[in-house]
């Protein structure tokens, strides 16, 4: 027997333009990054996907240290683009875009009866898609995208409105899906459920909630089983080193930090929200910017979820808006809030506009697709190999964690596991390089702030590695990129070499 909760109750029909004109957005999205430029992660995605497809094993013959969802997740995108003879990236984009179209029904049947909804519904492409089009398909982008219709599923509990088990089911999957790309989302759910707590005095156990917890649970279930080495190679590989963090103050100096402050100013001088998406959104919206501090990274694409969402607050909150009855305090803050929108037009188009793989397409201008080609470097190369369809020899995307690794080992006591771990980097890089002989090797002049000279000269020191360079002869420069290029065998094959898809 159905719960109250869970029980349908009587809508009142909303209008159909505001879902008309949302699609055509949707539409227009899809228009605008058909011929764009893959995103360097999204590109890598696809990359390991095909591998995965093949039988390669992640963790062990590919190193990573993400979970496996948003990887297992675009296996069916790389075997669809291989049955239609297309390039996994458009498949890729219609793909997300279905996900942001069943996310926008969902939230505009949740809307009715909650005051608000026109302009959710006519924000949501622009909130999920056209504000962050030069982050395309990261995992925090379709984090938002899957998150936004359990908020308002929230908010309408919080109100004591009742949504179909169906839909509650839906929602909760998604969330799940959405959260799992990152454990740094977990807590995202769980201050959520504030909302319904302070306004109902209630906490109890809804169909969203067994569906949300039902589906992570399977997730950390199946990567138990076929992802082990997530756990026993990614995570102590991950620890050892500690990865990049950045200090507080770029932080802050970030979009998201900023937007923020200007959102806090104008509660400040406008009071509580009145719309109770609006106050979910603002609770994701900090749950989501604790994982950004969390990170410790500032990167752009790591503060899209709280953007997302106090974007999505302002748009509920403008619903109810009554210019009539309202302070010179209250219409200040109003104006701040609009001032945010700034926060998401200025990064977008600055990311639109950059090109920092520019050097590395003219240093490979002149090489063809099926060439193997290596960069030695722990800044952009992705997404060439995807988009110029070269041969990636490496297992790993980038050698930023030796980088890491060699910076640690100098600012710490002397760590035998440290050691172990560049000694196994290094010995990695020779092996794939020997493996699959790149045409030409790129290699980093200026990335030079953690080892203190460029990585192939820090490599030569190896001397396995300084007899795999004699099979190669210095080119000319591009930019940050010298080139070298194989003018001779490089010596034998060694045995167990992993097959490149």
């Amino acid at each position: 027997m159905a719960s109250p909760a869970d029980s349908p109750t009587p809508s009142r029909q909303a209008p159909a333009w505001p879902l008309a004109v949302a699609l055509l957005l949707v539409v227009l999205a899809g228009a605008l990054l058909w011929n764009a430029e893959l995103v360097n992660d999204v590109a890598w995605q696809t990359w390991v996907a095909r591998q995965l497809a093949h039988g390669i094993t992640l963790y062990t013959d590919i190193i990573e240290v993400n979970p496996p969802l948003w990887f297992w997740a675009a296996i069916p995108v790389v075997d669809l683009a291989q049955l239609l003879g297309v390039s996994s990236y458009h498949v890729l984009i219609p793909s997300v875009l279905a996900l942001d179209i069943v996310a926008l029904l969902l939230v505009r049947r949740l809307c009715r009866d909650l005051q608000s909804g026109m302009l959710i519904v006519l924000g949501f492409p622009v909130i999920t898609l056209l504000a962050f089009l030069d982050v395309f398909g990261q995992r925090e982008h379709l984090t938002l995208i899957a998150i936004v219709p359990y908020l308002v599923l929230v908010a309408r509990r919080a109100e004591g409105l009742a949504a179909s088990r169906t839909i509650a089911i839906v929602c909760g999957i998604l969330a799940a899906f959405g959260i799992a790309l990152k454990p740094y989302f977990l807590l995202v759910p769980v201050v959520l459920e504030i909302l319904p707590l302070v306004r109902t005095r209630r906490l109890p156990f809804r169909t969203e909630n067994i569906a949300l917890g039902g589906a992570l649970g399977a997730y950390a279930l199946s990567v138990l089983l076929f992802a082990r080495a997530y756990f026993t190679a990614s995570l102590p590989m991950l620890m050892i080193y500690q990865g990049d963090r950045r200090p507080i103050a770029y932080l802050l100096a970030q979009p998201v930090a900023t937007m923020t402050c200007l959102l806090l100013l104008s509660l400040a001088l406008y009071g509580r929200p009145r719309s109770s998406i609006a106050q979910a959104a603002l609770i994701a919206g900090l749950a989501f910017l604790a994982a950004y501090f969390l990170q410790g990274k500032g990167w752009r694409y790591h503060g899209v979820p709280a953007m997302g969402c106090f974007a999505l607050a302002i748009a509920a909150e403008a619903e109810r808006f009554r210019r009539g009855n309202l302070s010179l305090a209250a219409r200040a803050g109003i104006a701040l809030a609009m001032l945010t929108i700034v926060c998401l037009a200025v990064p977008l188009v600055q990311g639109m506009r950059a090109k920092d793989d520019a050097n590395a397409l003219l240093a490979t201008s002149d090489l063809h697709s099926g060439d193997v080609v290596a960069a030695l470097t722990g800044n952009v190369y992705w997404p060439v190999p995807e988009e110029r369809h070269f041969v990636w020899p490496s297992r790993s995307v980038t050698y930023s964690p030796l980088f890491y690794a060699v910076q640690a080992s100098r600012a710490k006591q002397p760590n035998p596991a440290m050691a172990t771990l560049i000694g196994d980097i290094r010995r990695g890089i020779v092996h794939d390089l020997a493996c699959n002989p790149p045409r030409r090797i790129l290699g980093d002049r200026y990335d030079n702030r953690y080892l203190k000279t460029g990585l192939v000269e820090y490599l030569s020191t190896d001397p396995d590695f300084a007899r795999l360079m004699r099979a190669y002869r210095r080119g000319p420069d591009y930019g940050e990129f010298t080139t070298y290029d194989r003018i001779a065998p490089v010596g034998d094959r060694p045995t167990n070499c992993r097959t490149i898809y």
